[in-house]
């Protein structure tokens, strides 16, 4: 429903954040810095491999001003170009899908077997059951084969940041 923490600008982690209740201003940036420190994971020497399937809702949802978005999508278009990260859109025209019945992640890590994390409104649960995994990576699959290629995805990002941009005369 929202870009993926690990690809996300400060402005848009604020904007996004921003809406907790109860959340002080103080608290805010701690959950910014939080969020951002992670990203660093990003770029080790031998970074993991990020494979994101985000709806297509997620590049016109606008969750901060129209250059933050614009900045924000620019910026996902951008680590779209790393090799070790893919991310496709599922369009719109796919109507529904398992995506929208929450977010998840799988990880797999060389020494242990897949795990799945499920996120819920207040906090996220990481799950190691074999069959529950396996739900996870068919929903998985099943998404891929509704998103766009890698290419197109990209091009739909860049359209999307160009309307961003437009809208507040950014580009002429």
């Amino acid at each position: 429903m929202v870009i993926d923490g690990l690809l996300q600008t400060g402005d848009y982690a604020r904007g996004l954040l921003s809406v907790r209740p109860n959340t002080t201003g103080e608290e805010l940036d701690e959950l910014v810095a939080a969020r951002l420190a992670r990203q660093v994971i990003l770029d080790r020497a031998a970074p993991p491999l990020l494979w994101v399937l985000m709806d297509e809702a997620v590049l016109q949802r606008q969750v901060a001003s129209a250059k933050v978005m614009h900045d924000q999508l620019l910026h996902l278009a951008e680590m779209s170009e790393r090799p070790n990260v893919t991310i496709e859109i599922v369009p719109l025209s796919a109507g529904a899908h398992g995506g929208l019945l929450g977010a998840f992640a799988i990880a797999e890590v060389e020494e242990t077997a897949r795990v799945g994390y499920l996120e819920t409104v207040t906090e996220g649960f990481i799950v190691e059951s074999a069959s529950v995994v396996s739900e996870i990576m068919l929903t998985f699959d099943t998404l891929r084969s509704e998103a766009l290629t890698r290419g197109a995805s990209r091009d739909l990002i860049m359209k999307r940041a160009e309307g961003y941009g437009s809208e507040q005369g950014y580009l002429a």
